[in-house]
This record gives structure tokens, C-alpha cells and sequence, in this order.
């Protein structure tokens, strides 16, 4: 598929930060390329014909779309897509491929960043050295725990990796395609045995019409008492209410919570102002590479297409992501 004009669209400020950057990039990547720039639909030219349109899931993405005369195929600088299936325009017609794992190394540091939050209990020494307070406590490991992890995907897969280097016994739950290596693979008919079992339940699964409240009261209630949940997936897989039952009748001693149902969080949610939960506001897959890796997922899924392969990340419109 050779490429000989293309389309980036941006929020201005990501613009203003990284245009250089991300200019050089695809010049070394693809030489003879005319690159343009836009960060509104207004400064989209109508009537443009373009071979390749890379953008984030932007709002105004369907107007920017409408003003081309042409345009062959979409690479959307995120891993998630569900925000594009409410949007106008031709999923079929054309080529869309999106940056699946680019958030690989941010979301498996993060999620076992917060593992060690609540089994190292950061959050009680944080409280305590707020004031001259000293109350020593026995600590847990990591080391032997039993984590489960829902979505093997790139972040699933990279996270399990790591989680074995620190001695983790880990199962994870993967729709299609072959478990890594050292993960024993998982069945959705195992899933109440091995969650009775589980001391960490990390979830990153993609959001569709079959993960939407896959987690809710009867999936936590399977939990061992006393389990860690970690949300890194997309708000509306994890069901709010499901987890603040469990937190406050003891099948979950902690959840570290990255993305909610409603962003940002109500200031009224009862997850707010609580000891066991940890808040992050939709941050665990944000890093300074992050534009830098999705435009090189563009590279690559260009390079294997002109060798006459499929693309590496292609979106899969009949399962939503």
C-alpha cells in the first residue's frame, strides 16, 4: 500500500508539544510521504484526497472525516476503539488498525505498582507520616500470591510476565488466541474455582457489548475474601456499585480504581474519601512515549502491508475492538 499523503490529526496542544517529533518520525519512516497537520475540521482542506488519516478517537472526528474526498485507511493513536462505533462514518469500506499495546509498559507497571500499594500498605504510611504517628505492621509479598488476570491481551500479556518475575502464580482469561507462556490458561466455566482462589484480580479488558458489567456482584462475589481489585480497563466493565458492596462486606480488602463508569467521578460516588481504594484519574496508560509508540505501530502495520501481510493491529468490527 504505498503512501503518498497523509493526514494526522491532533489535539493543538499534543500539536504544539511534539510536532517536530512526530513530523521527523514519519519522515524517517516514510520519506516520500506528504504529511499534513490538522487539529480542527476547519483546517482540514474540502475535497482532500489522502491515502492514510492517523487520530486519536476525537469527537470531531466524523466531520473531519467528511471534508475528504478520499481516504483509504484510519490508524487510531489508541488501543481502545468503543468510542467510534457511535460515530458516522464507514467502518467496512476502508482499513482501520489501531495502537493495541501501546499502553503495554505504563498499565503493567501500573497495575503492579498497585498491587505493591496494598500489599507493601503505601497508603497507611502515607497517613501515618502526615503527622508524628509511628505504628509498625506486618507487610505482605507479592511473592506466591495468586493473581488473575481478565483480558491477555498486549497489557495482560506484558503484565503476566512481569508479575512471574516477582513469583507470582498467575491465570489469565483471553477470548482468543494462544496463553503466554507460564500463565495457565483460563475458561469462563473455571472462573468461580480460580477466583475463590485469587488474591489479585487485575482487569483490562477492551469495553463491548460482552464485557460491558461483566464485572458485577455475582462475578466478585466468587472472589477468596479479602482479594485486591485492580481496574485498569475501560470505565463500564467493572460495575461501581458491585465493587463498593464488596468492599464493604469484605470480599475485596482493597481496590485500586484507574477508570469508572462516569468520568470524571462523581464528586457524590461513595468510592471517594475511602482507606481501601485507591483513585487515579484515568492514568495508568499515559507515559511520555506514548505518541512515539502508536505512530511506530503505524510503521509497522504499513511496513507489513506492503510485504503483502496482514495488518499487526487491526480493529475487528465484528467483535468492537
Amino acid at each position: 500500500m504505498p503512501l503518498e499523503t497523509l493526514l494526522v490529526l491532533q489535539h493543538e496542544a499534543v500539536l504544539a508539544r511534539q510536532r517536530e517529533a512526530l513530523l521527523a518520525q514519519l519522515a524517517e519512516g516514510l520519506p516520500e510521504a506528504r504529511v499534513m497537520l490538522a487539529s480542527s475540521p476547519a483546517q482540514v482542506p474540502d475535497g482532500l484526497r489522502v491515502d492514510a488519516v492517523i487520530t486519536p478517537t476525537l469527537p470531531w472526528l466524523p466531520e473531519a472525516l467528511a471534508r475528504l474526498a478520499h481516504y483509504d485507511w484510519i490508524h487510531f493513536l489508541s488501543s481502545g476503539v468503543e468510542a467510534i462505533w457511535t460515530m458516522p462514518f464507514d467502518k467496512h469500506r476502508i482499513l482501520m488498525t489501531r495502537s493495541a499495546g501501546v499502553h503495554a509498559p505504563a498499565m503493567s507497571e501500573f497495575a503492579l505498582g498497585a498491587m505493591l500499594y496494598f500489599a507493601k500498605r503505601f497508603g497507611t504510611w502515607t497517613r501515618q507520616a502526615a503527622s508524628p504517628h509511628w505504628q509498625r505492621e506486618w507487610l505482605g509479598e507479592l511473592t506466591g500470591a495468586r493473581l488473575t488476570i481478565l483480558g491477555m491481551g498486549r497489557v495482560g500479556g506484558m503484565l503476566a510476565e512481569r508479575a512471574r518475575l516477582f513469583g507470582m502464580q498467575v491465570h489469565g482469561l483471553r477470548r482468543r488466541g494462544e496463553t503466554p507462556q507460564g500463565v495457565m490458561p483460563l475458561n469462563g466455566s473455571r472462573l468461580p474455582e480460580v477466583l475463590a482462589e485469587t488474591d489479585y484480580l487485575v482487569v483490562c479488558l477492551p469495553l463491548t457489548a460482552e464485557t460491558r458489567g461483566l464485572v458485577d456482584n455475582d462475578l466478585l462475589g466468587w472472589l477468596r475474601p479479602g482479594a485486591v481489585l485492580v481496574d485498569i480497563s475501560r470505565g463500564g466493565v467493572v460495575r461501581e456499585s458491585a465493587v463498593i458492596e464488596a468492599l464493604e462486606d469484605g470480599r475485596l480488602s482493597g481496590a485500586a480504581l484507574d477508570v469508572f463508569e462516569r468520568e470524571p467521578l462523581p464528586a457524590d460516588s461513595r468510592l471517594w474519601g475511602r482507606e481501601d481504594v485507591l483513585l487515579t484519574p484515568h492514568v495508568s496508560g499515559t507515559t511520555p512515549f506514548y505518541l512515539e509508540r502508536a505512530v511506530a505501530l503505524f510503521l509497522d502495520n504499513h511496513r507489513a502491508l506492503v510485504a503483502g501481510q496482514a495488518p499487526l493491529t487491526p480493529v475487528d468490527v465484528e467483535a468492537g475492538y
